[in-house]
């Protein structure tokens, strides 16, 4: 019964994020959808690999891995924060 909770759990999340993307995209202007999609993903990513790190389902993977795992989420912040800059220069 946990894993059914858990799956209804995780669809209203979902939809909830689908929901807030939307709300967000409007509000970003001309490229709302293509930017609002990049940061959609790129912080569904983020989040997921976070929470990985967090119940340390990283704990156990080579020092090479976790060190291109923050790599990665670097790249993805960097990236993220360039994105909302360009948003910013032009309005």
């Amino acid at each position: 019964m946990r894993f059914f909770a858990l799956a209804f759990l995780m669809g209203v999340v979902w939809m909830a994020g689908i929901g807030l993307y939307g709300a967000g995209a409007r509000k970003l202007g001309d490229l709302g959808p293509s930017l609002g999609w990049a940061i959609l993903m790129s912080s569904m990513v983020l989040v997921a690999n976070v929470l990985g790190v967090l119940t340390g389902e990283w704990r156990g993977a080579p020092r090479v891995a976790q060190r291109r795992l923050w790599l990665g989420i670097s790249i993805l912040i960097a990236a993220i924060s360039c994105l909302g800059y360009a948003n910013h220069l032009q309005r």
